[in-house]
This record gives structure tokens, sequence and C-alpha cells, in this order.
């Protein structure tokens, strides 16, 4: 019984640390460095109003608007606060985009590393491939090849970055008391 009692306080000290280094996402003015090849060379981001004028391959992450757009208007990358990207096929009347774009993207400024980047809703998808890769800890790789969608009406899809937390102090603390609870426990035990 009180091996259980131990292993209950154990598992719940562990359980609300585990709850605080939960995955995070982007926050919001994250730096964002964009480049595309294939289809089109160039990324137009909203911080340069999508011209093309240098350095509107760079942009910070924002709540209200798309990120990017390539240079030839077919795709629209917005990445979102949650983690989630949303690429959108932005040829009007059109359920395909023709073509490899490869899109790399690095973040600057995040406080942990990226760790996971994984479809999240590819429904509106029916052909081509779309390939999702973390190049390293602030970067990640999106390819599209001949995708096509289930409808013509500026489908989308949707992605999710995954960002390790940053412990709170809070978490750590819990667990030190439940590690505590269990060695006193021990103490008291054996005496």
């Amino acid at each position: 019984m009180k091996t259980c009692k131990t292993l209950a306080v154990l598992a719940a000290a562990w359980l609300g640390c585990t709850a605080a280094f939960g995955a995070g996402g982007l926050p919001v003015g994250t730096v964002i460095t964009g480049e595309v090849s294939g289809a089109s060379t160039t990324l137009l981001g909203s911080d340069h109003g999508y011209a093309a004028e240098a350095g509107s391959h760079i942009t910070a992450l924002s709540a209200a608007d798309i990120e990017y757009v390539t240079g030839d208007y077919a795709v629209f990358i917005d990445f979102m606060s949650d983690g989630r990207l949303q690429v959108t096929n932005n040829r009007d009347g059109e359920s395909s985009l023709p073509g490899t774009y490869a899109f790399n993207f690095s973040f600057a400024g995040l406080s942990q590393p990226i760790t996971g980047f994984m479809p999240l809703d590819l429904a509106s998808v029916n052909g081509g491939t779309v390939s999702l890769q973390v190049l390293d800890a602030h970067s990640v790789s999106l390819t599209l090849n001949n995708v096509s969608f289930t409808n013509a009406d500026y489908p989308s899809f949707t992605t999710q970055l995954t960002v390790s937390a940053v412990p709170e102090p809070g978490s750590l603390a819990l667990l030190g008391a439940g590690l505590g609870i269990v060695a006193l426990r021990r103490m008291r035990r054996a005496a």
C-alpha cells in the first residue's frame, strides 16, 4: 500500500512537471527568414508589403497577416503563434500547384529548439507530395511537388511546428516537492 502511495505522489509530481514542459509555439514577432526555389525563386514578406525588394524574404510573425506569398503569387504561407503553418494555393480557380516549391524557413530568437514538423490536416491534398523536415534547431524545410487539391477555391493544408517549451520554475519546484515527499516517507519507514 505504501509503495502505491509513493508511486502516486511521484506520478503527480511528474505529471505536474511535464504539463509545464509541453510543446510551445512561435511567439508573435519571431523573425523568419525564408527562401524558395523551384517554380518560384522569390518570397515576398508582409513586413515589406509583399513587394519585390531587397530583404523581402525576411519578415516577423504577425497574428493578423499572412507572412509570405511566392513571387509568382501561387502560394501563401501563414505562420501562426501556436506553431501551425497554413499553406494556401492562391491560383484562383485552379486545383493544382504544378512544379516544385522548395521552402526553407529559419526562425531567429527562439528560446528553445524546434523539435518537430509534421502534417496536421492534409485532407484537401489529393495528389503530389508534401515533404516536411526539421533541418536544425531553428530551421525547417517544406517541399511541395506537383500538389493537387480536392477543390479549386483557394484550398489549403495545415502543418504543425513543435518548439520545446521553456520549463517554468514552478514545475521544477513541484517535481522537487514530490521527490522530497517520497524521500521523507522512505526515511520514516526506515526509522
